[in-house]
């Protein structure tokens, strides 16, 4: 018998919490949520191998740049991010943290767990973000983000992804030059 390893990570990501559909933020220290919601355009910095992610790379981005939407609703759109903006609490020193993203299955083999290793330092905010840019990553349903420190959750950021145009606040901040003309 053969086991899927990503699904051994997920057992594991959810073992002893409520379901999945049940499981809201929560943020514990060293860890602080600054901010989490939608960025309408992130201009690519770089980017960096990620082999435990769909794609296999990292978009780099300007870890300053502000969120654009406070929202926990994102529509399907290309060219949309979003995600979490977290920092350390005063004193605290975490060299790294684990960011996992699960979501519905996509791509050819259906993959519903993303995971990189990120930074983390005391005075900086740490800026992790998807980046919808093929159609087989717009899928609808409930997405997670979480920060794994020495492999406990230090931070859960639920979202849910939703049909293209069906955030209103979004499609304003994000399209309203697309929607006048």
């Amino acid at each position: 018998m053969t086991t899927n390893p990503l699904a051994a990570v997920f057992a594991t990501l959810i073992a002893g919490q409520p379901a999945l559909a049940d499981v809201g933020a929560f943020v514990s220290p060293p860890v602080t949520l600054e901010g989490f919601g939608v960025i309408c355009e992130v201009q690519l910095q770089g980017t960096r191998p990620a082999p435990d992610t769909l794609s296999g790379l990292l978009n780099l981005v300007d870890q300053d740049r502000p969120i654009d939407v406070q929202t926990l609703q994102v529509p399907a759109e290309l060219g949309l991010s979003f995600g979490i903006r977290a920092s350390l609490t005063a004193g605290s020193a975490v060299p790294e943290v684990t960011v996992v993203v699960t979501h519905p299955p996509m791509g050819p083999n259906g993959v519903t767990v993303e995971r990189w290793p990120t930074p983390m330092n005391f005075g900086e905010t740490s800026l992790n973000l998807f980046t919808f840019e093929h159609d087989y990553e717009m899928v609808e349903g409930r997405w997670m983000f979480q920060l794994e420190q020495d492999g406990q959750v230090v931070l859960q950021q639920p979202f849910e992804v939703t049909a293209p145009g069906t955030v209103p606040a979004v499609q304003q901040s994000c399209f309203a030059a697309e929607i006048m003309s």
